[in-house]
């Protein structure tokens, strides 16, 4: 369940995002190696670009238990997350950590077990609220995402260190099908 704390701008979480990536030397080296971008931002804002991110209307809303509903998200539209469920744009992060040939490796996943022992205060995930089922899709915060879903999974508690936030816009009945746009074309920049 969620509970609306005030509007937002896509500026306003594309800001806060880089906060949280834009100078980590992992997400840089992704960016930059991985993907052939220049830098972190052009990657992500081309990332943004797909979902048409800076056209929608934000709002900014607060998980009322974090727990229960962090789980139950989307697994967002990305080839290396998508790969390890057997139907792309349909599962949740309980879906994922529910497979065997997943939980392993997830749970020692570097990043995905540092962030089980130690949750990042005051977080913000965004994503995109699917108007045909009211699902949330998570866009960023995979790797959060999953560490709470493992936890919840093993019955283990997280300590949030404060309110946990997601940035949401809609996405309409007629526009689910780019979810599978951004899927196929994934983030990697073309080369010419």
């Amino acid at each position: 369940m969620l509970h609306f704390v005030q509007p937002t701008t896509w500026e306003d979480v594309f800001q806060d995002w880089k906060r949280r990536e834009g100078s980590d030397p992992g997400w840089i080296h992704c960016a930059t190696i991985l993907k052939g971008w220049p830098d972190w931002e052009s990657w992500r804002r081309f990332t943004a670009a797909q979902v048409q991110a800076d056209e929608r209307a934000w709002n900014l809303f607060e998980f009322t238990d974090p727990m229960r509903d962090i789980p139950m998200m989307l697994v967002g539209p990305f080839a290396g997350w998508q790969a390890k469920l057997p139907v792309p744009n349909r599962q949740t992060f309980a879906d994922l950590v529910r497979r065997p040939e997943q939980a392993v490796p997830l749970h020692s996943h570097e990043r995905v077990a540092g962030i089980m022992k130690h949750f990042p205060p005051s977080t913000t995930f965004f994503g995109l609220k699917r108007e045909d089922t009211g699902a949330i899709v998570c866009l960023e915060g995979h790797h959060r995402a999953t560490a709470v879903a493992l936890c919840e999974l093993a019955g283990d508690e997280i300590n949030f260190g404060g309110p946990v936030r997601v940035a949401l816009a809609d996405l309409g009945v007629d526009e689910v099908g780019l979810l599978d746009q951004v899927l196929a074309r994934g983030t990697t920049r073309a080369v010419k």
